[in-house]
């Protein structure tokens, strides 16, 4: 399902989230293959590549950093425009705000760009209910993925 989130006069993101002393930060030219192999190796090709879309196309990919490790990453702009996600936190890192932080700071970054709204396509919408206001988009069950070629 695909839900709607308006950015505008939303005072999560206007709120500064610092978890475990963890840096939220875009990552720069030199790291782009780590940052991705990290995001395959943790979870899949397909998130991989709407990251490096988000990367490539409007710098839209941020990470969660901490000693050297990373935690984290969300994305927006990855699989169409106005698109938050994918959002992923390692298995050590869940329920420490990590995911709030990225979510936080991604739909910041998205309201800078002058977007109003973000589309959120989730099957996790108990988690995004805990920090946004969501409506449903009626119809979008399958969404934008439904058509797409297999992943290799």
């Amino acid at each position: 399902m695909d839900y709607l989130v308006p950015l505008y006069n939303t005072a999560f993101i206007s709120q500064e989230y610092i978890a475990n002393e963890i840096t939220i930060r875009k990552p720069i030219g030199p790291e782009k293959d780590t940052v991705l192999s990290w995001i395959e190796a943790t979870f899949s090709m397909g998130w991989r590549c709407e990251a490096e879309t988000a990367y490539c196309h409007s710098n839209g990919l941020y990470i969660a950093v901490k000693g050297g490790r990373i935690c984290g990453f969300a994305s927006f702009d990855g699989t169409a425009k106005g698109y938050f996600g994918p959002m992923g936190v390692s298995p050590e890192w869940r329920g420490c705000g990590v995911g709030q932080s990225l979510l936080c700071v991604t739909l910041r970054a998205m309201r800078d760009a002058g977007y109003g709204y973000a589309v959120i396509p989730t099957n996790s919408h108990a988690y995004y209910a805990q920090y946004l206001e969501l409506f449903e988009i009626p119809n979008s069950e399958k969404g934008i993925y439904h058509d797409m070629l297999p992943i290799v």
